[in-house]
């Protein structure tokens, strides 16, 4: 039998209950035959998932969307990894474009195809670095992405950072620490890097990211404002008895049940969303300070290559909605200056 002829029929697929443990048995193929998955397959290609997902420093929402795709993927195909072909991944796209259907009834929108393309890619091509004498070729490497308009940079204004750094006057015994947290974000740091940072990170002067999402590791600058709360933070924190070690974890969880432990990735959506409020800024999220910061560097004049290390961007493609902006900005500015009138503080 041709391995064409063990695909499963084209078909909407529930992905909002189970587990990688429960997958969704093979349905007849389109000739009528059916397909049977035997458990000992399904173990198989299960094992390499979790290998893959655990094998990367992946923030729960990246971790919960690689699982939801491959899942999906496998509960397409019987398909051992090794038998994968570009050709069938050429019909999984077409069959996330043509057949997949929401809840709502609604198609799968282009982003929505374009990260399950993108998880295929990124595991297929670890399967291809890792176990080559399984997966010699990258099935993935000739599936194009769907083309989609480049958003916007969800930058905060002059006026909403003025209102976050004034509500953190009424944030109690988390100020300290919200203020050290505030002061790195500010400088483009995802959160799921500063929950794997230590006190020997930070060398008075540079923090030093060695757990990144692309796993490479970066150095970041730190403005003197933003030192001198970083050690005032760790000042206060051995004031109340702390052993400031090396070791320690750099920020501190303030919650009755994890006191003195690492401020969790939850933990840091949680104090920004509280600051959010405070500060009356609805949706406020830790990622707004990233895009504030990619486009203040290029606001300055910063080179794009250098922003680009010092963000941690590996991607040109991804960092030219910041250099969008800046060139938007820089022509504003210009236009203002021709005609004689104050330019306004837009960032």
């Amino acid at each position: 039998m041709d391995i064409s002829d063990r695909l499963p029929p084209i078909k909407v697929i529930s992905l909002n209950s189970g587990s990688l443990d429960t997958v969704p048995p093979a349905q007849p193929t389109r000739r009528g035959r059916p397909v049977k998955i035997k458990t000992i397959t399904t173990d198989i290609r299960i094992s390499k998932i979790r290998e893959f997902i655990n094998s990367n420093n992946l923030a729960p929402n990246s971790r919960k969307v690689y699982e939801r795709e491959l899942r999906r993927f496998i509960a397409w195909t019987d398909l051992l990894w090794g038998e994968i072909k570009p050709r069938h991944i050429a019909q999984y796209k077409a069959y996330l474009v043509e057949e997949v259907q929401l809840q709502s009834g609604r198609s799968l929108s282009k982003s929505s195809i374009n990260s399950a393309i993108a998880t295929l890619k990124s595991f297929f091509g670890w399967m291809v670095q890792t176990y080559p004498d399984i997966l010699a070729i990258n099935p993935t490497a000739s599936v194009k992405l769907e083309k989609i308009p480049l958003p916007p940079a969800q930058s905060l204004t002059a006026e909403q950072v003025e209102r976050i750094w004034a509500a953190t006057e009424y944030l109690g015994e988390t100020q300290q620490r919200d203020l050290a947290l505030l002061h790195i974000l500010s400088h483009g740091l995802r959160a799921g890097e500063i929950v794997s940072l230590n006190v020997g990170a930070f060398d008075g002067k540079l923090i030093f990211v060695a757990d990144t999402k692309t796993n490479e590791p970066r150095l970041v600058p730190l403005r003197k404002q933003s030192r001198d709360a970083l050690m005032e933070y760790l000042s206060w924190r051995e004031s109340q008895g702390e052993e400031i070690k090396g070791d320690r974890p750099l920020i501190l969880s303030h919650h009755a049940t994890r006191k003195g432990e690492r401020l969790s990735y939850h933990g840091i959506y949680f104090a920004i969303e509280k600051i959010g409020e405070l500060a009356e800024i609805p949706q406020l999220h830790p990622h707004s300070f990233r895009h504030t910061y990619s486009t203040e560097l290029l606001l300055m004049g910063v080179d794009p290559t250098h922003a680009r290390k010092l963000t941690g961007h590996q991607s040109e493609k991804a960092f030219r909605r910041y250099t969008l902006r800046g060139e938007q900005e820089a022509a504003i500015a210009a236009y203002y200056r021709a005609v004689g009138e104050e330019v306004e503080d837009r960032i």
